[in-house]
């Protein structure tokens, strides 16, 4: 055998989404896949995780991030946004990380505030494209990265994948200045090795709203503020 595994042929693949299809039938085919896929098409080990994540599921969904004001939706509402949609359709998600005050909020119902945000988001996409491929793209905004809380961005990279394998498609990390290398080192535990490859670390300017083109339709831009980020100091999301 050599160093390395070889890919997951046909048969292989097709008898693992064969058994989560038996041990998970009210699971949609899309998520099916993406666990199998996430778990290199084991089917001990994608059934595992996928067990263990519908019951997450069951136990977090129900419960409420809280009303406006709370923890959850207020220190979530200034963490992490839905701002619209890439070019696909799939949603577009903003984590405002280095201008978040943590200390002043229970972590723990800082991601339940997240995970609704995540759900919320998805379905969004989902009403607007049933047919969407059910990921993501998730900016990292720095604001120079001195107040980024290194303890919340694992937090939010574990949830991320063990709940949502294979979701994130893409990372655009602005500004790709050497702080933001910081927050690489985090955000890459949750991208698989084909995702970890389409991280893009955005450079400012001209040059980088080229780049955010490229991913994202002029409303989206919009309602993410990339033209205010040219300045030093860009304003928090509304």
């Amino acid at each position: 055998m050599g160093l390395f595994s070889s890919a997951p042929d046909e048969e292989q693949q097709k008898a693992c989404l064969a058994a989560l299809a038996a041990a998970f039938p009210d699971v949609s085919e899309r998520t099916r896949k993406q666990y199998a896929a996430s778990h290199k098409f084991k089917p001990a080990r994608a059934s595992k995780a996928l067990g263990e994540s519908e019951k997450w599921r069951a136990e977090t969904l129900p419960r409420a991030p809280g009303p406006d004001g709370s923890d959850g939706a207020a220190a979530a509402s200034l963490l992490f946004t839905h701002r619209g949609f890439d070019h696909h359709g799939r949603p577009v998600f903003l984590y405002y990380g280095s201008s978040f005050a943590p200390k002043k909020w229970d972590a723990d119902a800082v991601m339940l505030g997240v995970v609704h945000t995540l759900e919320a988001g998805f379905a969004a996409a989902d009403a607007k494209d049933p047919t969407n491929d059910g990921c993501c793209v998730i900016i990292f905004l720095m604001d120079g990265g001195t107040k980024l809380d290194m303890g919340l961005a694992k937090q939010f990279s574990r949830l991320v994948g063990a709940h949502y394998p294979g979701r994130a498609y893409l990372a655009l990390i602005y500004p790709g200045t050497p702080p933001a290398t910081r927050l690489w080192a985090v955000a890459r535990l949750f991208f698989s090795s084909e995702i970890g490859e389409k991280v893009v670390l955005v450079k400012q300017k001209v040059e980088g709203r080229k780049t955010f083109e490229e991913h994202l339709p002029e409303e989206t831009l919009s309602l993410v503020g990339i033209d205010s980020w040219d300045k030093e100091s860009p304003p928090p999301p509304q």
